[in-house]
């Protein structure tokens, strides 16, 4: 069935020509972008008469974007948020906290692959309703020894839920004392590439319209061996559409590679193969600035995580010194662990306002438009998906729009800096997927929410204990 919204208030694209159009109706034929303009019911060549199969919605009151795309998650960390003891923990004792709950509950037989694809439901229902239509995981916790089912569970979630789905196959390979994992979580290299290619083979779709593709996300320089970037990236090169994915420069992994290589985390990075338009990365809160142009040339992006990065206290990464360098930059939540949340629009609303503590001039304070745009079109180029995150005829009709015509939006002069500034609630509207509509009158119609929600805390148990 065709998807028509009519009427729309005010539809940004992200085109190539940064439309932003008023009054316009939008036709999604065949999980597509068909067509945009004026009254489109009204062109006998769309087929859109009394007798064809349409739904149509009215868009009066509607702002309408791409779908935003988180670029970086770790689900499984859905079940970890608020731990008290960690509330104001830097990185390290973070790093320990959470790895060490995680297996004491593996150990238990509390931490099982359905209570992982519970949590994701849950984690991936969040993130529709609140306007991502596509999620990039890495999910790097696995019990040392023969890979559970985590990320199959993951991908299960997904389509339950109706989201598209980047899975990464994250890993821990290096161990203490050499390297920062435990080694009750710590993988070889061996069965981590057994498990990899598996997930290839059954999982991964090249095809544009992909619900579902696999990339390959070791967690980082500090935990990972690597012989193990130099094979992931030689697998990657054996397979249409598979990206790259790691952690970088996120302080400990800086600390780690001059102590332990000598070099920075870039250099490690061109050293095992990795300096190349497949690979996108997390965080980058302390690079030398005279590396951005070299990530730039290298056709390497990288997503920002505002929510984390002050977390744990390392403030913001200096996202517009990477924009003049010509680095392609996207935007993530992390994992609810290190956010306590899969907001990404409530990110955005923090990284408008606190990057203006750290730039002196206010005409370079990162504008709300270059945002948006950061979390649709730079998250598609750091997954490698340029038929996602614009509104342009032939796209992919993954869209979300927010209703303006609430209470709390009363009086915004311009809708799209209105839209990250103002509003007591993130939650979208309306989100379509490929053209199915998946949330509808700020609900989510393929799943219960309340559902999914009482499922992932049935399953996973008292979380103090």
């Amino acid at each position: 069935m065709d998807l028509l919204l009519q009427h729309i208030e005010h539809l940004v694209t992200f085109d190539d020509e940064d439309r932003e159009l008023r009054d316009v109706d939008v036709l999604v034929r065949d999980g597509r972008v068909a067509a945009i303009g004026a009254d489109l019911a009204a062109r006998p060549e769309l087929g859109l008469g009394p007798d064809a199969a349409v739904d149509v919605i009215d868009g009066r009151g509607l702002l309408v974007t791409p779908g935003l795309i988180n670029a970086h998650q770790h689900l499984y960390q859905v079940g970890l948020r608020a731990i008290p003891e960690l509330e104001r923990a830097p990185i390290r004792p973070w790093l320990r906290g959470v790895g060490s709950r995680c297996l004491l509950w593996a150990n238990q037989g509390r931490f099982t692959p359905e209570v992982v694809g519970a949590l994701a439901a849950a984690g991936l229902t969040e993130s529709l309703l609140g306007g991502v239509t596509t999620v990039a995981d890495q999910h790097y916790f696995f019990p040392a020894g023969k890979t559970l089912p985590y990320i199959e569970h993951t991908i299960e979630a997904a389509a339950e839920v109706g989201a598209r789905f980047h899975a990464g196959r994250g890993t821990l390979t290096l161990g203490w004392p050499e390297g920062k994992a435990h080694n009750g979580s710590v993988q070889s290299v061996d069965e981590v590439l057994r498990h990899a290619a598996r997930l290839l083979d059954e999982f991964h779709d090249p095809a544009p319209d992909a619900l579902v593709r696999i990339d390959l996300a070791p967690c980082g320089v500090h935990v990972d061996r690597p012989e193990l970037f130099e094979a992931f990236a030689a697998l990657a090169e054996d397979h249409e559409g598979v990206r790259l994915h790691t952690h970088l420069y996120e302080q400990i992994d800086t600390e780690e590679c001059v102590k332990r290589y000598g070099i920075t985390p870039w250099d490690f990075l061109v050293e095992h193969g990795w300096a190349q338009p497949r690979t996108w990365i997390a965080h980058v809160v302390d690079p030398p600035l005279s590396e951005l142009a070299d990530f730039a040339a290298a056709g390497v992006s990288v997503a920002h995580l505002p929510a984390p990065d002050l977390r744990m206290g390392w403030g913001f990464a200096p996202v517009r010194e990477m924009l003049d360098a010509g680095v392609d930059v996207g935007f993530g939540t992390t994992g609810s662990a290190s956010n306590d949340g899969a907001n990404l629009l409530g990110d955005l609303r923090l990284a408008a306002l606190g990057h203006r503590s750290v730039i002196a001039e206010p005409e370079r304070w990162l504008s709300a438009r270059e945002l948006l745009r950061m979390a649709t079109r730079g998250s598609a180029a750091c997954l490698g998906r340029p038929e996602l995150g614009h509104v342009s005829v032939g796209a992919i009709a993954d869209l979300a729009a927010w209703d303006l015509h609430t209470v709390d939006r009363v009086g915004i002069h311009d809708p799209v800096v209105g839209l990250l500034l103002c509003g007591l609630s993130s939650r979208a509207d309306l989100v379509t997927v490929g053209g199915r509509v998946v949330v509808r009158d700020g609900r989510c119609v393929t799943v219960d929410e309340r559902v999914i929600a009482r499922r992932a805390r049935e399953l996973l148990g008292d979380v103090t204990r």
